[in-house]
């Protein structure tokens, strides 16, 4: 629903006359004509003709949320990234029976040529972002915006990073007999949990579609931005587990916290909007006081 905005000029004439006589404290009638009766031209022109800005930064608030998502990008980084040692024989004890019935489709799936696409899949996710700087608003604010962006990869990063490496669960394809002993200790294969990948393009779907929603809330393309960012996200997540890389659950769990991160981290910077502004006009000899109440 539109915002209506009802509109009220407050006028009160106050003109000034040096050595004014006693008789000319009688008011004419043009006068007050002339003081009342403001034009709608005179009144339009004080109103701005940009939109309101939708996000802005703030010490208290950025100082914050960058520190804490530099402080988990450390944190993930300190953390050991050593792959964690699979032996020959244990490495054939594994089964498909051995992963819970959930989770356990993803151990019949194995295509290390999908893994090169999906890379380079995710990699180009992450520039996607820049698509926003076709929009004049977006380029105005492209500090606050950028702001924006960099705080969420941040967290995106910290959170996915700092599970992976702190938690020890073996990839779907290690449960697979088909794979070979070389295959299954190729690339890190205890750190499953949770997705990174999946984290980090739902973090940057979200964000892209909540900060066109927030730059064009009446726009018809809003469902068609959603839907187009959040089924790219999908099908490279999908591809994530057509590779044996992550389970299903790895990659639910990396879709919700980066949603969670996407959505919120513009969320907590949008503008507090004022019910009710006072703007002063001042026309020649006229000082009027303007009242502007949104709904």
């Amino acid at each position: 629903m539109k915002k209506t905005i009802l509109t009220t000029a407050l006028a009160v004439c106050v003109i000034f006359k040096p050595f004014a006589n006693p008789n000319d404290n009688e008011v004419k009638p043009e006068s007050v004509q002339k003081t009342i009766l403001l034009r709608d031209s005179r009144l339009r022109s004080t109103w701005p003709d940009h939109p309101d800005i939708p996000y802005r930064l703030s010490w208290k608030t950025d100082l914050v949320t960058t520190a804490v998502g530099t402080g988990l990008f450390l944190y993930a980084n300190s953390l050991d990234n050593s792959r964690t040692p699979l032996m020959p024989e244990q490495a054939n004890e594994f089964t498909h029976k051995d992963v819970n019935w959930f989770d356990r489709s993803a151990t019949y799936k194995y295509n290390p040529k999908l893994r090169d696409v999906s890379d380079q899949l995710g990699a180009f996710a992450l520039v996607v972002p820049l698509t926003l700087l076709a929009d004049g608003g977006v380029r105005r604010d492209i500090v606050t915006v950028g702001t924006l962006f960099l705080q969420t990869r941040l967290f995106a990063y910290g959170t996915a990073n700092i599970s992976k490496r702190s938690i020890n669960r073996y990839r779907p394809y290690i449960y697979n007999p088909g794979v070979s002993y070389e295959d299954k200790i190729a690339k890190d294969p205890g750190k499953s949990f949770f997705a990174q990948q999946t984290t980090s393009v739902f973090s940057t779907a979200i964000f892209v579609a909540t900060v066109f929603s927030d730059y064009h809330p009446d726009s018809k393309f809003k469902p068609w931005i959603w839907a187009g960012t959040l089924a790219a996200a999908t099908a490279i997540s999908y591809v994530r587990y057509e590779t044996g890389i992550h389970y299903t659950s790895d990659i639910l769990v990396g879709a919700l916290v980066g949603s969670a991160i996407g959505y919120g981290i513009p969320k907590i910077h949008k503008s507090k909007k004022k019910n009710l502004s006072l703007n002063p006009i001042i026309q020649g000899d006229i000082y009027a006081l303007s009242a502007v109440w949104k709904l």
